[in-house]
């Protein structure tokens, strides 16, 4: 995407949140021969990062105007966010939010993801920087169709992926979460602020194993941020939890450190298999 790109075109920025989506994404960057600026969210970004690309500095999550204005001394003109951070900033953070971040919560209709981001794309193209879709170095990480493990579900577990599926599209769709743990058919946890490794240890601690971990995304999901992330500390969750079947939306989902992902699952014999969500979800 950058090797033959004209200088000015040639650097991207990471607005870094937390864990390693955001290694990821700069990792690819440089190897596709970008100039990496990395923006990373104090409290939230790994600031080990700074060791692999060619510009980091810090931003607290509520300083949007000095963010803008960084991106600009830096001259970076294309954006991608990558990595974790919690609608819990809206409850502890606000009353630290500068003038521009104050008005995008202000404007935005609600509290969602979607709406909120998108308030903060828009005011990123008024300044001629454009917000791009967080998968876009990392293509072949996305999960494919069909089971990428050894193991694929069985008859019991596909019932499950489908009851899964259309509570958490619904979740999703609502902004609450995007993961949704179910046994027997029966829904036993639904992520929300908690966040997914929380929900799932909180559906261990109700009916123990046996469970199937369902994560989509919102039907209207915008690329551009909250894509569902997979990495190797959610597959130590789901064993430590006695999950026997982890499935993701196809084509939507990172999977992050595929081949050593996929290796831990098979030893666990943990089924991990990507669906596209039911027709009527």
């Amino acid at each position: 995407m950058c090797a033959s790109a004209p200088a000015a075109t040639s650097r991207i920025a990471i607005i870094a949140g937390a864990g390693r989506f955001p290694f990821h994404v700069a990792r690819e960057g440089k190897r596709q021969g970008c100039q990496v600026i990395v923006l990373g969210l104090q409290g939230w970004a790994d600031a080990s990062l700074a060791g692999q690309v060619d510009a980091y500095e810090e931003v607290a999550v509520g300083e949007l105007g000095r963010l803008i204005e960084r991106l600009k001394s830096h001259e970076v003109r294309r954006v991608i966010m990558a990595g974790k951070v919690t609608k819990e900033i809206l409850l502890r953070d606000r009353p630290a939010f500068d003038a521009a971040a104050r008005a995008v919560v202000q404007r935005a209709p609600d509290a969602s993801v979607n709406r909120l981001l998108g308030e903060i794309a828009a005011l990123l193209a008024q300044e001629g920087i454009t917000l791009l879709d967080s998968s876009t170095f990392l293509r072949d990480a996305l999960c494919p169709s069909g089971a990428v493990t050894a193991r694929v579900p069985t008859p019991g577990e596909t019932s499950d992926i489908d009851v899964g599926f259309r509570a958490a599209r619904a979740m999703a769709a609502l902004d609450i979460g995007q993961t949704v743990v179910v046994k027997h058919r029966v829904v036993i946890a639904v992520e929300a602020l908690e966040g997914t490794d929380a929900a799932i240890q909180r559906a261990h601690a109700l009916v123990g194993c046996g469970l199937v971990v369902v994560k989509a995304a919102s039907p209207s999901q915008d690329r551009r941020f909250d894509l569902p992330v997979i990495g190797l500390e959610t597959i130590a969750t789901l064993v430590q939890a006695g999950v026997s079947c982890l499935a993701v939306q196809a084509h939507v989902t990172l999977l992050l450190d595929r081949d050593a992902l996929v290796e831990r699952a098979n030893a666990s014999n943990l089924c991990l298999v990507g669906v596209a969500p039911p027709a009527d979800a």
